[in-house]
């Protein structure tokens, strides 16, 4: 279920980050501020300047050089950087792909609470992209970000269910993680494979999944 994502969507993502560092919307901020402080050295100004390049917020698009401050940002330990830095070589966008640094430094971010690399790692373990496959790490961190509310990592364990990946097969939990999926951002792949779910289910069996999937919600995830 790799992820076939545009450079648009990727500055869309970065802009929606919840880790710390988001890039602030304040028009008084420009690009020249930001690339000052970035090239005194700021790592939070260079993780800034590379999420613009991206973007082409205030300067035109540059992905090399949105790497070159991404990266800068990363080796001084942000975490956010090294989340955005691994989706560019995770996708090609500016590096060359490389499947392996992304891991890497997903890996890193992902501990220090950057939401869509714990995601990206849980993905990269179920499939083996750019690591050995493990089920056991997939799920700790697919299951880290899906408490947390993002709709990929809940995909993400739908499938595992599904497929009985290092857990036991159950279709019920399966579609109740598409279900939760779906409502979290409308996610068509989810949707369809809860829907291809529930010519396997009897009513009884969704209307089960259904209210198991509500106590979770409710819960912020705790009894799912």
């Amino acid at each position: 279920m790799r992820r076939q994502v545009s450079a648009a969507l990727i500055a869309a993502t970065m802009l929606c980050a919840r880790a710390w560092a988001d890039p602030p919307a304040n028009s008084t901020l420009t690009f020249k501020l930001w690339l000052a402080k970035a090239e005194r050295g700021d790592a939070i100004a260079q993780y800034i300047a590379g999420f613009m390049y991206v973007r082409g917020q205030g300067v035109a698009q540059n992905l090399p050089e949105a790497v070159k401050w991404l990266r800068a940002s990363s080796d001084q330990g942000n975490p956010n950087a090294q989340w955005g830095l691994g989706t560019l070589y995770e996708l090609g966008f500016g590096v060359t792909k490389d499947y392996g640094e992304a891991f890497r430094l997903y890996a890193m971010a992902a501990p220090r609470g950057v939401v869509e690399a714990q995601t990206n790692l849980g993905l990269f373990y179920l499939e083996g992209v750019g690591t050995e496959q493990n089920y056991s790490e997939a799920y700790r961190w697919l299951r880290t970000a899906s408490e947390q509310g993002l709709a990929e990592a809940q995909t993400g364990l739908g499938t595992m269910y599904e497929g009985g990946l290092g857990v036991p097969r159950d279709l019920l939990r399966a579609y109740m993680w598409y279900s939760l999926s779906t409502e979290s951002s409308g996610d068509k792949v989810a949707a369809e494979r809860r829907d291809m779910l529930a010519i396997q289910l009897t009513a009884d069996d969704i209307g089960r999944a259904i209210a198991r999937a509500s106590a979770c919600r409710d819960s912020d995830f705790t009894q799912c």
